[in-house]
């Protein structure tokens, strides 16, 4: 490990915080779309945006990481994070809102730059278990952010959060300041040269496998994160603070899954971990199904998705270290370009769930999307080659 290495916390904090102000907001959207008279589908538009912008972020923070170093572009998404959040408080009607929404996304620069910094520091199995580590930290976002928007909505005001999102944003900006310091000592000549390079990357068998698990698994939020705020408000007449509460039991699946795989990674291929966290995606939305059928408790809904956490908490760790490492590098770029898709894949699936969830049967739609996710990551993980 480096000396100039920047401490698990603070790699752990500037990659959550993409994950907080992407779901804090969950149990207030339906509060928001009356704030902004706007129906469902045009608010849950702002997981959508955010989930857009932070695919544009993840493009290009990680290729001017490699040219520009880390820390500073760490500085720079930061400040952009900052005044957006102030913007989400101050905007007037839905269309401004969004657009800062968008440009809040800047948050997402924090997840690439600390995947690549474990890159920079780590190697082999320690780098799998560094990003259990950092994902389990991590996971104190969707821990709890809803629980923490749905007391703030309630008791405060929805537009609250961003006020939250601006002095937590400041906070983070200190600590870059003070201890993110400088891992990219070999950094390109030009950002043409790396572009130049792109084709050894898009060309590598090492490299999709693992990003298009990474994707579709990663997808999995988006979609439950739209769909169920709507289940719960509309079929269990659950209150955003309730909302918030039960979303938290998602990361008990998911923390669990990051620790164990850091146990599991040096006995068993990348293949076959991915296998195994893929098929608990399938399973976890299937019993969910099977559980509403027969109960009408909203526990019969939520208790299952645990089971597809954990498996998502098996999947991160041991996707990402691949992706890092198909081409070590170009490692800046893998990781800008595998979340890029990542965040592209969640912000279309979500997206479509949100527009039509109104439609049909809510929770037949989101499980039906969830389970046909899950199964397109388990035939991408089969193309794993170790």
């Amino acid at each position: 490990m480096s000396s100039s290495a920047p401490t698990n916390i603070t790699l752990s904090a500037i990659a959550g915080i993409y994950i907080l102000s992407q779901v804090i907001i969950v149990p207030a959207l339906p509060d928001l779309g009356v704030i902004f008279s706007s129906d469902y589908r045009t608010i849950q538009l702002s997981v959508s945006a955010f989930s857009i912008g932070a695919a544009i972020v993840n493009l290009i923070a990680g290729p001017l990481s490699d040219r520009f170093g880390r820390r500073p572009i760490a500085i720079g998404f930061f400040i952009i994070f900052i005044l957006s959040s102030l913007g989400s408080y101050f905007s007037e009607n839905i269309y401004v809102f969004l657009f800062f929404r968008f440009l809040q996304a800047t948050s997402a620069a924090g997840m690439v730059l600390a995947r690549v910094i474990v890159g920079d520091i780590y190697k082999g199995s320690k780098a799998t278990v560094m990003f259990g580590y950092i994902s389990t930290i991590m996971a104190i976002g969707p821990l709890v952010g809803p629980l923490l928007g749905g007391l703030i909505s309630e008791y405060f005001g929805s537009m609250q959060i961003f006020t939250f999102l601006t002095a937590l944003g400041f906070f983070l900006f200190v600590l870059i300041i003070f201890d993110l310091k400088e891992t990219n000592f070999q950094r390109s000549e030009s950002l043409l040269s790396q572009i130049r390079s792109y084709p050894l990357l898009l060309s590598s068998i090492k490299f999709w496998p693992p990003t298009l698990v990474s994707s579709f698994s990663f997808s999995i939020f988006g979609i439950f994160f739209v769909g169920a705020p709507f289940i719960s408000a509309t079929a269990y007449d659950l209150s955003p603070s309730q909302i918030g509460l039960l979303m938290t039991l998602m990361p008990l699946g998911f923390v669990p899954g990051n620790i164990i795989v850091g146990k599991l990674v040096s006995r068993f291929s990348t293949r076959l971990l991915l296998i195994f966290g893929s098929i608990l995606l399938i399973i976890g939305p299937f019993l969910s199904l099977l559980t509403t059928n027969l109960y009408s408790h909203h526990l019969s809904f939520f208790v299952p998705m645990i089971i597809m956490a954990f498996g998502i908490g098996i999947i991160w760790p041991v996707a990402n270290t691949a992706i890092i490492q198909a081409v070590p590098s170009l490692a800046g770029s893998a990781s800008g370009i595998s979340s890029a898709l990542m965040v592209t894949t969640s912000a279309i699936s979500s997206g479509v769930l949100g527009w039509n969830i109104e439609n049909s049967n809510a929770i037949l739609a989101l499980v039906s999307m969830l389970i046909l996710v899950g199964a397109t990551t388990l035939a991408s993980s089969f193309f794993i080659k170790n």
